[in-house]
Order: structure tokens, then sequence, then C-alpha cells
């Protein structure tokens, strides 16, 4: 009560002057949308929001960029076809990896009637992708290029009389979505190229289900399947699958975990070595990344394995796809269009509880041209869908045709079938192109922009670029000194005249609506899925009791234990899974990523400073050094996020050996895994194994305990 009293005549005193810094810890707690949600309901109350100085600013990855309306302009080559096919991570990799087949009901508190009243969060994922919440891929159960075809010898020509026939389709069972029945082999990805991403290991949110579910090599996970039960919308197959991929590769500049694994590794140029852009939400400026040296043996820039990836697949589309074709798209409802208020009653179609209406209680279905053989072509030049569409961001449309054949005489042209186009053939040409659609750094752009918003909003906003209209960055400036955005409608920050960033601000001062239905702050979330669980306020989650954890269940403790909860923050000695292998960061680490506990905790079993440890639960183990410390509470250790398994991480002397049986007895082509690439990587890591090291071990037992918590059991064995 003292601490909010303080807090409040802070606010007062200092007119909002309050924020609060969150880290990542916060974001690796279950149910930590809540936790942010208290911070910024204080925030709001005390009216520190949109205030310099005040707000919450949470120091969570540096992975949002400045310029996203040009930017997804190219990356989703909006400048060719639209709408583009994306997919949300969690739900892709919690489905396909088959996490959800080891887990039962909630936790914690779930409603216990109505239409909320699952038990089992798939039941939650399927209805969603159903309705339109979210998409998933793959879509469907059939090809979504032969149910056009399909829909054409119905009848079916045009897009409203494809889609007509397609909503029939679902209606009568006679094509599903692939999430209903996800482990139909016609249903599983099969190709996975991975980019800008350590996805079998640190993005890997369950790694052993990974290596067991995608790569179909033997795991340390000893969880058995028990959904059975509990699913009700998702069709249960008794046999899961291992090895559900047949081709994975990687785009990295550094051998890790995800690389270790690949069938194919396509080495990218690293800093200094290529041309390119950097942006993020944590300071307001443009850095380039300049070609000072080129790139080291077989490595390429990004762009240049890519542009080589899609001429080799032009090379041999005669083959397969010789002539364009039509594609279906089922795209999600959408923020920042009406869709936001299409379902102000939620209703589930499938169940006749409403008429199925693409756009309104389903996805929106659009049919796109692909033309596989000219695909090189359209990566090395930007289309001229930017002259009828635009950009856009945040629902603030920006015309820019004649800015795009301005931009036709600034760069090289690039011709193919008759017609010229701006060419973007090399990394610094799209580069040039980011930079030139993007309204924070083409003041007549944001202009534009500010003008669309003054006739969305009825307020006089364009003043806010008049004063940099005529401001145009290019790559050239940027290789000088890093340029300072400009004000951008599609920010709320105010950054004129070397003011600096704070979000809101456009509201506060300005009066722009809020981005919520109503145009005003919410610290009530009035929808029925909140109120069903109880959060439309924040609201406490009590610690998820061991009991109602499905973690311990196989894993008994080995000798004296003990039974810990385990938080696992952002890195210490690391980002994610990168720089953990330097010299110096190994140096602070003590050469590895160490187990912290209490040290009354480690007293009780005998675990000295430096010891050896185990750290396992029925999903996985981790063999590393404990850091004994009165600084952590008792009860809780701290195992800091995803450090790479490349180095220093010895084998299980627990679990190895008996997973490696285990694997080879029930899923028999993990064992042949070697004979298609996938042998477990870590052979070929030269990790010791502790007790032919002579090393003593502790062993730990993990399960999540409150959001991002897991517990450990200490047990202590003589090697």
């Amino acid at each position: 009560m003292q601490f909010a009293r303080e807090f409040a005549i802070t606010a007062e005193k200092t007119k909002g002057k309050c924020t609060i810094i969150v880290g990542s810890g916060v974001n690796h707690w279950y149910h930590n949308n809540l936790h942010y949600r208290a911070g910024i309901s204080a925030l709001v109350l005390c009216g520190c929001v949109g205030v310099n100085g005040g707000g919450l600013n949470h120091y969570t990855g540096q992975e949002k960029l400045t310029p996203m309306a040009s930017w997804s302009t190219l990356a989703m080559a909006l400048d060719w076809i639209r709408p583009p096919r994306l997919q949300n991570g969690p739900s892709f990799h919690y489905v396909h990896s088959d996490q959800w087949r080891y887990e039962k009901a909630h936790p914690d508190y779930h409603p216990p009637s109505g239409r909320f009243a699952r038990q089992h969060v798939m039941d939650l994922q399927v209805e969603a992708v159903r309705m339109g919440w979210l998409p998933f891929y793959p879509q469907f159960n059939h090809n979504p290029i032969q149910l056009v075809r399909e829909a054409e010898q119905a009848g079916a020509h045009n897009p409203p009389e494809i889609a007509r026939w397609m909503v029939d389709q679902l209606r009568t069972g006679k094509t599903r979505f692939s999430v209903e029945e996800p482990d139909l082999p016609e249903n599983w990805p099969r190709v996975w190229l991975i980019w800008r991403a350590n996805a079998l290991h640190s993005s890997a949110k369950g790694q052993e289900y990974f290596q067991r579910h995608y790569l179909g090599t033997h795991s340390n996970a000893i969880a058995e399947e028990q959904a059975q039960d509990s699913v009700q919308e998702v069709a249960w197959r008794e046999a899961s699958t291992q090895g559900k991929m047949n081709l994975v590769v990687d785009l990295n500049f550094r051998m890790d975990t995800s690389a270790l694994y690949s069938d194919v590794i396509l080495p990218s140029a690293s800093w200094y070595e290529k041309d390119d852009l950097n942006t993020t939400d944590l300071h307001s400026y443009f850095h380039p990344l300049g070609a000072a040296v080129p790139p080291c043996w077989e490595s390429r820039s990004d762009w240049d394995i890519f542009r080589s990836l899609a001429e080799k697949l032009s090379e041999i589309a005669p083959a397969h796809f010789p002539k364009p074709f039509r594609d279906l798209v089922a795209t999600p409802l959408l923020h920042d269009t009406p869709d936001e208020i299409a379902q102000p009653e939620v209703g589930d179609w499938s169940k006749g509880e409403c008429e199925p209406i693409p756009g309104k209680t389903m996805p929106r279905f659009s049919i796109v041209e692909r033309d596989y053989v000219n695909l090189v072509h359209r990566f090395k030049s930007l289309g001229p869908e930017i002259k009828e569409h635009g950009i856009e961001d945040h629902g603030i449309d920006m015309r820019v045709a004649d800015l795009y054949d301005e931009f036709a005489k600034l760069v090289p042209p690039y011709d193919w079938n008759g017609n010229r186009y701006p060419s973007i053939v090399e990394a610094r040409d799209a580069a040039e192109a980011v930079l030139f659609f993007a309204p924070e750094a083409n003041g007549e752009i944001a202009w534009r922009g500010f003008k669309e918003r003054a006739r969305q909003t009825g307020l006089p906003l364009a003043d806010l670029a008049e004063s940099y209209r005529g401001v145009r960055y290019d790559f050239a400036d940027l290789g000088k000194q890093p340029r300072r955005i400009l004000t951008s409608p599609c920010w709320s920050g105010i950054v004129n005249n070397g003011r600096a960033y704070s979000g809101y601000v456009m509201n506060v001062e300005r009066l722009i609506p809020w981005r919520t239905l109503t145009g005003r702050q919410h610290l009530y979330l009035d929808h029925e899925a909140y109120r069903a669980f109880g959060e439309s306020c924040p609201t406490f989650k009590p610690r998820i009791a061991l009991e109602n954890t499905s973690n311990l269940v196989k894993s008994q403790p080995v000798g004296k234990a003990v039974t810990l909860a385990c938080s696992t923050p952002h890195g210490k000695w690391h980002i994610h899974s990168t720089y953990y292998d330097d010299l110096r960061m190994l140096t602070l680490s003590r050469g590895v990523e160490p187990f912290w506990l209490n040290d009354r905790d480690a007293a009780e079993i005998g675990v000295l400073d430096n010891d050896w440890v185990e750290a396992y639960n029925d999903n996985g183990v981790i063999v590393t050094r404990a850091v004994v410390s009165a600084r952590v509470p008792r009860g809780i250790c701290i195992f800091y996020h995803s450090p790479e398994r490349t180095i220093s991480f010895p084998k299980s002397p627990l679990r190895w050996a008996a997973s490696w049986r285990r694997d080879q007895q029930h899923y028999p082509h993990a064992a042949q895994a070697g004979a298609d690439g996938r042998r477990l990587r870590a052979e070929l890591l030269s990790l010791q194994r502790l007790r032919a090291a002579g090393h003593r071990s502790r062993h730990l037992c993990d399960r999540p305990q409150t959001g991002g918590q897991t517990a450990v059991r200490l047990t202590r064995e003589h090697a």
C-alpha cells in the first residue's frame, strides 16, 4: 500500500513521469499477460501513459522493426500478390510437434460450464482456427490448389463463387481444416526452412518433442501421451507420428543446434559482410549494415541466398507448374480492420450456432495466382501492386503510385515479359526500396499518412510531418551516420525537434483515438473468453499445484532429492542462444549455463557450489553446474533461457542410455534416423559423460509451477 501511494503521489507531482521497465523474465511466466496488464492499469490510472518519462517500457527483444509498412510490402511479396500466407509460430509448433498429446486438462482454473468449458487447450486452438481467430498451415486436408480446380470443375470460376463453394465443402465435412486432424499424413508439414532463428533449440519450447515428432530421432522425454480422453474437437489417432519432416534446411551464419540437426545448411554472411538495415523498437535510429569485407568461403548474404533459391525454383518449375495457377488462401480476421467487430457474440458455425460467413464467422477465403516459372523475375523486381494498393500499416493506407515511378528512376531497371520495373536484384537495392517507401524515412509518405489519419479522425494532423516533408533517407545517408526516424503516422510517439520517443504521445496530446473498439483506453476486456476465465481485469492467479501438473508423473527422485520451482529468465551471458560460445561470455558463466539454487536447499542434499547437477522432469533433462547463492529464495532455482547445447552440455547419466533404448523400442524408425541424415547430432559434439569423468552429480527434477516455472528435485549420486 505504501508503494502504491508513493507511486501515485510521484505521478501526480511529476505529471505522469513514472515508468515501469519490464524485462523478459515476466514473459516466461504463466499468465504473463496479467502481469503486464496489472502494471499498465496502474500507469493508466495515474496518468503516466503518453508522457515522456512515463509508461511501460518492455525490454523484450529487439524484433519490432520500425519501417513496418514498407518492409512488410517487400517481405510478404505484397508488391506482386496478396494476401500472404502467415502463421503464428506457437500454434504451429504446439500442434505439429504433438505436445498437445502429452497434456490433459488445464492445470489451473478453467470455466466449469459454457462455451469455453474445454478440458484441453487443443480444443480451443481448433475452434480458434475454425472461427477465423487464428491461421493454421497446412490449411485443409486437401491441397488448396486442387480445391480451386475442383471448384472450377463444379462451375465456380470467380473468387466469390469459389469462396461459396469452399464454405459448402467445410459445412458438409467434405473438406476439413487440417488442425482438426493434425496427425493424418496429408496434414503434416514436410519441408522446414529455418531462417533468423535457432528453431530446433531456443525457439523450440519443448525441444525433445521437436526431435521426436519432427525429426524422428530419439529424445530424453519420458512423458506418456494422455490427451485421448480430454480432447473433443480434434481427431485422436492412437499412434502418434515420429519424423514428420522430409527435409530441414537452415539458413544460418553459425553452427548452432538447428544447423547440426538440418539436412542442408545454407551458410549466410554475418555482420560487416553484407548490406542490410537494422532498426528496433529500443532506439529511434536507422542503422546500416555495410559490407566492409566479402562473405567468407561459400557464405552469401541472406538476400543472395533467397535469390538463388528463386532462380533454382524457376529453373525446375516448367516440369511441374509450367503455367500460372490459382491457389486458395484462408486469412484470419485481422486487427485494424472491420474484422475486429465481426463477432460481437462468439458462435461456432460447425455446431449450427451461426451461419458460416467468410470474414465474419470464419476465415476469409481469397484466390491468388502463382507463377513459379517467373518467380525469380518477381523476386528481382519491385512489383506494380504498390501502385494500385499503396502501402499500409495499422489501418493507415498511404498511396504512392507517383512515388513508385519516381523510385524507378533512382535504381537500375529490370525488364521481363515486355515490362520494366525497379530492380531489387541486389540487397542494397532492396534496402533502398524499404527506405524510400517508409514513412519513417520519407517525409512525403509520412505527410500522406497523417493526411489519411486526419481523414479518419477528423483531426488536423498533417502539421506533424509538414516541417520534414522533403526529407528522404537513402542507404548512402545511413553510411555517413545513422539517421533518426521521422515522426510517423504508423507509430504513436512524436520525435520532432529532437524529442525523445515515448509511446502514445499522439493519443494524449493530439487526441488521436486509441487503437481499441471504443477509441479509449481499456482496463476491462469485455469479451466472452476473458469473462469466462475471470480475466477481464488483471487478476491474481495462484501458482499451479504440483499435483495438477503432468511433469513429474514418471520422474522419480534418485537418492536424496529436493523439488524446487525453476524460473527461466532471459539469458544472462547470451542473447537467446547467440554469443553463448564466446570465450568472454563462457568465462563469466563458468564455462556453462549453471543452475542457481538457494544455499539451504543445496545444503539439504549436500550440493556444493560448482558441483555438477542434473535437472530433469518427464519432458527432458539438463546436466550442468550449480551456483549456490543466498540471493535465490528457498524453493526456487533459476536456469537462464536457452543456452546452446553445442558446448559444455555433458550427457545425462540418469536419462541418456535409457531414453535411447526406449525410443528404439517404441519408435522403430528413430533407430533408422541415421539413414536419412538425422542421427542425434549430439554424438558429434564430443560431450563427455559424467560417469567417465568421475564427477559427482546431483539430480534436479523439473516441473512447471507458476508461469514459466519448473520444479527441481536434487538427488545425490557418486559416479
